[in-house]
């Protein structure tokens, strides 16, 4: 097995070590590696795509951002691993992958692909999600001098900071050519959210559609009830969330330049144009993998 390696020393404050475990490993399963240090943003998809071959598969060793850029730079027909090493590892989680290196390199090995659908955000795929209003100013607001030394923390600061903000902005989401109005919105491909909450139990990775998630009341009471019920998984139930399955979401928001995040990065800014992509990626996960 061809296998490209592409790790983002920066994600999780550098896990050098464990990229030496998981490296050997690949090799003693006797896999031929080809292996890329990232040097800054977007340079594992420029790398990626300056490839004539990039193997059998490329496996992302970093955060949700550095799988991001992988599949932004994957070739079709290429399978993608992934051995999380960044701070909350949606994907990871979605998808069962074990957290030691030798188990992540064996399911690139020995495992099975499954396929899954990205979305394009204005043209650029994500695998997990993209959220407006609340949702994108956390992210936006990360710290990233703190992201670095303290992980999560820095997700927390953001959100404490952010709260008071919640329902200034009224946002025109149209799901399937439905229009509809909200405060905040998430598209996601996936149930999880954050690392290991459980924020839509209607979605499903291996669906060809996005599952949309719109916040319709204002108010900071309406958003700590939101986020309580996440902590239960039950975002869901309650009333003021309304959650839809889509093909293609446009989002706009009239007066104000506002921020998308997508697989836990800033994505820019409004309007947003999402569309289920039309190429499904073989992604590797373990033999027992179940959705």
């Amino acid at each position: 097995m061809n296998i490209t390696v592409i790790y983002n020393p920066a994600a999780g404050g550098g896990r050098e070590a464990l990229l030496c475990r998981f490296v050997a490993e690949l090799e003693r399963l006797e896999a031929k590696v080809r292996l890329h240090h990232t040097t800054g943003p977007s340079d594992a998809t420029r790398y990626l795509q300056s490839l004539p071959d990039q193997g059998d598969c490329v496996v992302a060793v970093g955060g949700d951002g550095t799988t991001n850029e992988v599949l932004n730079g994957l070739a079709p027909g290429v399978a993608m691993g992934v051995f999380a090493t960044g701070t909350a590892n949606v994907l990871a989680k979605e998808l069962g992958l074990p957290k030691k290196p030798e188990a992540a390199a064996r399911v690139v090995v020995e495992g099975k692909s499954v396929s899954v659908t990205p979305a394009r955000l204005n043209g650029r795929r994500f695998i997990m999600m993209c959220g407006v209003g609340y949702d994108a100013w956390v992210v936006d607001g990360v710290d990233l001098s703190i992201k670095e030394k303290f992980g999560k923390l820095a997700y927390v600061m953001a959100m404490l900071g952010q709260i008071r903000r919640y329902g200034e902005r009224r946002y025109r989401v149209t799901v399937d050519g439905r229009p509809l109005d909200c405060f905040s919105a998430i598209i996601t491909n996936g149930k999880h959210y954050g690392g290991s909450f459980v924020l839509s139990r209607e979605a499903n990775i291996l669906r060809p559609q996005v599952q949309v998630l719109l916040f319709q009341k204002p108010g900071v009471r309406f958003l700590l009830r939101c986020l309580t019920a996440l902590l239960f998984g039950r975002m869901e139930q309650v009333d003021g969330v309304a959650s839809l399955r889509a093909q293609a979401v446009t989002i706009q928001c009239e007066g104000a330049e506002e921020p998308i995040q997508a697989d836990g990065d800033p994505a820019g800014m409004l309007p947003a144009d999402i569309q289920v992509d039309d190429l499904a990626v073989p992604v590797r996960v373990p033999q027992m993998f179940l959705p």
